[in-house]
């Protein structure tokens, strides 16, 4: 767990909805891929157990044509980047979808590593608009504060959850449409909880894909920006809300389900 994590202790953690979904095989299930939320590795943890036939991917294509819609079915799951202030959230594509499943992270260590990859990805040629100017670290922090004052952010995790969430009630977050919730940095714990709630075998190892050290992200800068996270946690409460909620309900479906 990041140092961050490791400070949330169980006594901090909110109330949890007490109501769980149980994964109903003759519906989809949603795999709500969060960036830089190690959903590139489960992902492949996916396939394995659903099998490439029945596994459908929500992103955007090379040119950034828009994600395909696929048809909903028994056994279907489908995994990607939903995410409500683009037009390509779940509730869009599939207004019918009632069971989910997501990772989260730490939000300052998701940030970081997000900023990380969009600058890797102009560097690579692709444009990001929101960096042509591009701004430091502190000025793209501030503008993502300023845009969470403002209403919501796409850039923001929340953005990828099927809903916005009540400020009021964030500890209810994930009630019962969500089969479960995975913690990146507690991934192998989050594998057997997901094995136990989808009926899956609980993977032998942890895969871990699409890391910083792999060659295909070289360049990728590594600087050290833990100086902002006291900043960033004070500027985005509802994010450490939220992700409290998710390993709240990791704890407690980690007890139920016996993992």
């Amino acid at each position: 767990m990041s140092r961050a994590g490791a400070r949330i202790r169980a006594q901090d953690m909110p109330a949890a909805a007490t109501q769980t979904a149980t994964y109903d095989p003759s519906r989809t299930l949603y795999s709500l891929h969060v960036p830089k939320t190690a959903g590139t590795s489960f992902r492949h943890d996916l396939e394995r157990w659903f099998g490439a036939e029945n596994m459908g991917y929500h992103y955007h294509g090379y040119h950034r044509e828009p994600p395909p819609r696929f048809e909903p079915r028994a056994g279907l799951c489908v995994h990607g980047h939903f995410n409500r202030l683009r037009g390509i959230g779940v509730r869009r594509y599939y207004p019918e979808a009632s069971q989910f499943i997501v990772f989260l992270r730490d939000p300052f260590d998701r940030f970081v590593s997000n900023w990380r990859y969009l600058q890797f990805q102009v560097r690579d040629g692709f444009r990001v608009p929101e960096l042509d100017d591009n701004p430091t670290f502190a000025g793209w922090l501030d503008r993502r504060r300023r845009a969470a004052e403002e209403g919501e952010d796409p850039f923001s995790y929340l953005a990828q959850l099927p809903d916005p969430v009540d400020p009021a009630r964030a500890g209810e977050a994930f009630g019962s449409e969500f089969v479960g919730v995975g913690i990146a940095e507690r991934y192998a714990e989050s594998m057997r909880m997901f094995a136990a709630a989808l009926g899956k075998p609980a993977p032998e190892g942890v895969t871990r894909l699409n890391t910083r050290t792999d060659p295909h992200r070289e360049g990728e800068t590594h600087e050290d920006l833990s100086a902002y996270r006291a900043e960033y946690e004070a500027a985005f409460p509802l994010e450490y809300a939220v992700y409290r909620a998710g390993l709240a309900r990791l704890e407690r479906d980690l007890q139920r389900l016996g993992a």
